[in-house]
């Protein structure tokens, strides 16, 4: 049966390349035809971007990052992203995030496991952004955890309460002086503080706040570790 392309629906051909044909590991099949992927920009690490959130613009820290610094002083890490946030990326959300088609989950899970495969030594835990109560019960899921459960192994500490704004809403200045909505739920079995190197990862990176309030909830809880990030989208 030929398989259809998880964004368009038409149906197309994978043709397997020879390294997946010598691999002694599973590869995750493609979901998207070659037109379709083709229309989702990848990040460019070329482009000139600040050095820590990699936002567009000068090779120096830009304000947002200033802002964190100033907040946050022994927060360190490094955010990583996947694709570039244009139109066709923001169609991709507004179709699985706002009209809750969950199928779209599963589109880029093959590029996110390329992503993962080559980094995920250096990480003792992997751990979601939780999304607002009421509108996972809504959707009928939690996007984060829908994108990325499937390829990556999430342990999910972190909890968030009740209602906010959405971030779409808001403009750059109210999303950085949120108030903090998260709180850290201990797991049997989790050993906080003994991770030396943390993955949290996200759906989009806009002004990092969403991130960055995650950060503060695990090092107030007690972990001294180095937390990258990690997003589908920058």
């Amino acid at each position: 049966m030929t398989p259809a392309c998880g964004w368009c629906g038409r149906p197309w051909t994978i043709t397997p390349t020879f390294g997946a044909l010598c691999s002694l590991r599973r590869q995750r099949p493609a979901t998207l035809c070659p037109e379709c992927r083709a229309t989702f920009l990848p990040w460019s690490a070329e482009m000139v971007h600040c050095p820590r959130c990699h936002r567009p613009g000068a090779a120096v820290l830009c304000a947002d990052c200033q802002y964190w610094q100033q907040l946050l002083p022994w927060l360190d890490g490094q955010a990583q992203h996947l694709f570039a946030y244009h139109s066709p990326i923001q169609t991709y959300f507004e179709r699985f995030k706002r009209q809750g088609d969950y199928q779209l989950a599963a589109v880029f899970a093959a590029d996110i496991g390329d992503w993962w495969r080559t980094r995920r030594r250096h990480y003792d835990a992997v751990i979601p952004v939780p999304s607002d109560p009421v509108r996972a019960r809504q959707r009928g899921f939690d996007p984060v955890t829908a994108l990325f459960a499937s390829v990556l192994p999430l342990t999910p500490v972190l909890e968030k309460q009740g209602t906010t704004p959405e971030q779409a809403q808001q403009d750059r200045a109210t999303r950085l002086t949120t108030r903090q909505p998260f709180i850290y739920q201990p797991k049997r079995g989790v050993r906080l503080r003994q991770w030396r190197r943390i993955l949290l990862v996200d759906d989009i990176y806009t002004t990092g706040s969403t991130l960055h309030q995650t950060a503060a909830v695990l090092h107030a809880a007690g972990s001294d570790a180095v937390m990258d990030t990690f997003t589908l989208a920058r």
